[in-house]
């Protein structure tokens, strides 16, 4: 039975025996090879273990099982991605939304894809769906408010980054791009103070990871 291996893979991987995890998801699938689950499985062991080709082959035997499982086409761009494959990932980020419209981490991935290819409407779109499915999500916000930056629109970038920092006070990246819109803007006084506030917040956080533990 595939369950006993999943489980057994469940708790080699809590453990961190990689070898042991992965061999155990591989009798897992060969108990149960027309399971799809059981194959979105492996590739999830295979990637923890920083093996993304052989999870980019389970993604794909996941999805050709249940074409509709949107969780095994995330997993399939997150393979395809980590292995450099920038079309695949983003063609198996868009089945992933497909499925699964309301899911808001699949929207920023999307999103994220579709910004670095330029193609701003389509990254307005996904960021704007991912805020929908969840709006306490600062970092959508944020990548939302570089759309909106790139776009030539710095007045409802400083909109989605106020959001941000409503939601996350001490999100210093939020900080930096409202330096860059008031970069955009010619504000070089805001700019200076919203980078200080950026720089502090960093520096504050180096601090409290270097502090040591209190005994």
């Amino acid at each position: 039975m595939s369950a006993f291996h999943i489980d057994r893979a469940r708790r080699l991987v809590a453990a961190r025996d990689w070898p042991a995890a992965l061999e155990a998801v591989a009798l897992a699938v060969q108990a149960s090879p027309q399971d799809p689950s059981a194959w979105y499985f492996k590739g999830t062991v295979e990637m923890a273990a920083r093996r993304p080709g052989e999870a980019a082959a389970s993604a794909a035997r996941a999805t050709l099982l249940d074409p509709a499982d949107g969780r095994s086409w995330f997993l399939a761009g997150n393979a395809a991605q980590e292995l450099g494959d920038e079309a695949g990932a983003r063609a198996a980020y868009d089945r992933a939304v497909e499925a699964l419209p309301r899911w808001a981490l699949a929207w920023s991935r999307v999103g994220t894809l579709a910004f670095d290819a330029g193609d701003l409407g389509r990254a307005e779109h996904a960021f704007t769906q991912a805020i929908e499915c969840d709006a306490s999500h600062a970092r959508s916000w944020n990548n939302l408010a570089l759309v909106r930056l790139a776009r030539g629109d710095p007045a409802r970038a400083e909109d989605a980054l106020k959001r941000a920092l409503a939601l996350s006070p001490d999100y210093s990246m939020a900080y930096r791009n409202l330096a860059r819109v008031a970069a955009a803007r010619g504000d070089g006084t805001r700019q200076q103070v919203y980078s200080m506030l950026a720089e502090r917040i960093d520096a504050i956080r180096a601090e409290e990871a270097a502090a040591p533990g209190i005994q």
